[in-house]
């Protein structure tokens, strides 16, 4: 008798992000091609994440790029800590030190290079072994499958955006959406309305350098508290880039308008307070924020992963982790069908499951995150913030510390 045949032999992914390009190289690692469409004519490097935690982490290391991601990023995030700005005070800190040898200690590095060092290893014959197919200028237009649901496809526009489109349908086993927060593939089965909020500020990104930071003995991550300058400061680079993160509470205006405010947010928040020809600014992104997550994340063979499937505010990085774990998870379920470990019903327990796990804790504890920096009074968070003082016990006991950051929870105060 012959070898028996794979249940699937195509996967198609729908955008060259971090969780669709992690995703073809986790399959790729068990032999299951893939085609990877992106709708952009390059790879999307504006300043989005930038730390990801210890369950990102393993992940990365499970897919190969942990050496490469280790050698792009700053040799040491030394803590994390929440101020004051009216007064620059910092109010607490996590030492994350205490996990400066250990191989799952959490990732900082640029999405940006992330996604850049992420696609050098779908093209390397050895680590994508020929099996990844990405290409560019590929815009989904809609998505389909038969009425039996044997076979999907996805209509393309193809070409750039100067140029005459050429429109093609492409079929496979199955098509998964990583195509992020304004997912084509999601529209097409749900349409443009999603359920959550959308969050009552905008959020401005820029990388920053400025020699304030080292004189004033800023380092890491800082977490700042105010009802009008709220955000994170973090060391991000080499040779004193740092990534200014904050949010503007007014809504309705122009980018122009929120440019023009930025001197006085960075004169807040900033240490030193300084004036804007005393730091230098490089790129800026501007970002609407939301909570939202899809009805179901599986339509018969069209699946929903990451921000194609729900997406959270920024504060306290679970948006980019939550997603590789979404990728981990879905890879597992496709290798262990491919392999015949598994029956198709894994696939339907990966979307309920992932679903499971962002409404209940995800969501909730990135609008917690959120919360604290925007809404907490600043003069007494430090005695009020249950996590607060859940740090103030840890910070008690180096091997608990060091437990809670690698492995999530500490069972003596749950």
């Amino acid at each position: 008798m012959g070898e028996k045949r794979p249940p699937f032999e195509k996967i198609l992914i729908v955008g060259a992000g971090p969780s669709g390009l992690l995703l073809a190289l986790l399959l790729a690692q068990h032999n299951i091609p893939s085609i990877v469409l992106e709708a952009w004519p390059w790879l999307d490097t504006r300043l989005r994440a930038t730390q990801y935690g210890v369950p990102a982490t393993r992940v990365f290391r499970r897919a190969g790029l942990l050496p490469d991601f280790r050698a792009a990023s700053i040799p040491k995030f030394p803590a994390i800590c929440w101020r004051r700005v009216a007064d620059g005070e910092k109010l607490i800190e996590i030492d994350m030190s205490v996990v400066q040898d250990e191989e799952d200690k959490m990732t900082v590095l640029q999405l940006g290079q992330m996604i850049q060092i992420m696609y050098k290893h779908c093209m390397d014959p050895e680590k994508g072994k020929g099996l990844i197919d990405v290409r560019f200028n590929h815009r989904v237009a809609g998505t389909g499958q038969d009425e039996e649901r044997k076979k999907a496809w996805v209509d393309v526009e193809i070409g750039k955006e100067d140029e005459e489109k050429r429109a093609e349908r492409i079929e496979a086993d199955y098509v998964i959406g990583c195509d992020g927060a304004a997912s084509a593939v999601r529209r097409s089965l749900f349409g443009k309305e999603w359920p959550g909020t959308t969050w009552d500020c905008k959020f401005v990104v820029q990388n920053v350098f400025y020699e304030g930071f080292e004189k004033h003995g800023w380092d890491g991550g800082n977490y700042c508290i105010d009802p009008d300058h709220w955000g994170l400061i973090a060391r991000r680079g080499h040779g004193g880039l740092w990534r200014v993160t904050y949010g503007d509470p007014l809504v309705g205006l122009t980018d122009e308008e929120y440019l023009a405010r930025r001197p006085w947010h960075l004169k807040a928040m900033l240490p030193g307070h300084p004036d804007p020809d005393q730091y230098r600014i490089e790129q800026t992104n501007i970002y609407n924020i939301h909570n939202r997550c899809a009805d179901t994340f599986k339509v018969g063979r069209i699946i929903l992963a990451a921000d194609a499937a729900h997406v959270c505010n920024p504060m306290g990085g679970y948006g980019c982790m939550t997603a590789c774990v979404d990728v981990d998870g879905l890879a597992d379920c496709l290798i262990g069908y491919y392999e015949g470990k598994a029956s198709e019903d894994i696939l339907d327990t990966y979307a309920s499951v992932r679903r499971d796990i962002f409404l209940k804790y995800v969501d909730a504890r990135s609008v917690k995150n959120l919360d604290r920096v925007r809404k907490s009074d600043p003069w007494t968070v430090l005695e009020t913030d249950k996590f607060f003082g859940l740090i103030q016990e840890l910070n008690k006991d180096e091997q608990r510390l060091k437990d809670f950051l690698l492995v999530g929870r500490d069972s003596e105060l749950q």
